[in-house]
């Protein structure tokens, strides 16, 4: 789970289009009328040949990370466009573009509507999702639990281990709503570390991205071509699992790479330009 760009909008045209369709939902009066409305319309909106909805998929893959890579696992295809904010419980973001990331069912399926907020009356963790087979209510006013790629950096929250487990360690003081948000995200709603599957996968990347960097490395010496390294370049960004790059990125930052993978720190020694990819 990667910080999305922040420098992809959208026309006036299509967010004043959005803005009718929410406005269909916003009129009614109870949120129960409201809530029915944006399950019925949104999957309505949300087809091709809509103009909207087909410049916002547009929009959406070049936010993704690598070559249109699910915003939560990083490995599946990104083919679905998923509320942030569940618009069965947030009716009043359901056509919001800022409520809105590229994602795999994978992912989007198990996630669903869960969602937690910590309480503006208490502070408390607050988990707002209905018990199976039962209708949601209007949850009560807090701020999320659940980070948001879209305005926040995950890796603010947790730190990959790339020593030996590959899994998210919250880098969080325990007992503090960060560590509880970082929790909830990575364990209870994505399970990024339970799902081995994706675990390994992020070891294997881990790989694939110190090859990439040696090989640029390599060729950078011997006085390859700068149109060649670009390519290089390019295609290492077109790797899944950004994470993972982003991560030994920081680590060599902060002077710890040096300790798990002497080799791979040096590479970043010899292309310190590798920094800014």
């Amino acid at each position: 789970m990667i910080q999305l760009a922040q420098n992809i909008n959208l026309s006036k045209e299509i967010i004043n289009k959005l803005k009718e369709y929410q406005d269909e939902i916003d009129v009614l009066a109870t949120f129960e009328l409201r809530n029915e409305k944006a399950k019925d319309v949104f999957p309505k909106r949300n087809k091709i040949g809509n103009t909207v909805f087909d410049t916002i998929k547009v929009k959406l893959t070049e936010m993704c990370s690598g070559a249109r890579r699910c915003v939560y696992c990083e490995d599946s295809v990104a083919d679905e466009v998923e509320h942030i904010h569940p618009k069965d419980l947030y009716p009043n973001f359901c056509f919001n573009w800022d409520n809105y990331v590229y994602a795999c069912g994978n992912c989007n399926g198990p996630k669903n509507n869960k969602f937690a907020i910590f309480r503006n009356d208490n502070g408390k963790f607050h988990e707002v999702n209905p018990p199976k087979r039962t209708k949601a209510t209007e949850p009560p006013a807090g701020s999320s639990a659940l980070i948001n790629p879209r305005i926040e950096d995950p890796l603010d929250y947790c730190m990959l281990d790339l020593s030996s487990t590959f899994k998210f360690v919250v880098i969080k003081k325990l007992g503090t709503s960060d560590a509880h948000k970082a929790d909830y995200t990575f364990n209870t709603v994505l399970r990024l570390n339970e799902r081995e599957f994706l675990r390994k996968a992020r070891e294997n990347a881990y790989t694939n991205y110190k090859s990439r960097l040696g090989y640029y490395s390599s060729e950078k010496i011997s006085g390859t071509a700068q149109n060649k390294l670009d390519m290089l370049i390019e295609n290492l960004k077109q790797e899944a699992h950004p994470t993972v790059w982003k991560e030994m990125q920081r680590q060599h930052s902060i002077g710890i790479l040096k300790n798990i993978d002497n080799d791979l720190d040096e590479l970043f020694v010899k292309s310190p330009e590798a920094l800014n990819w």
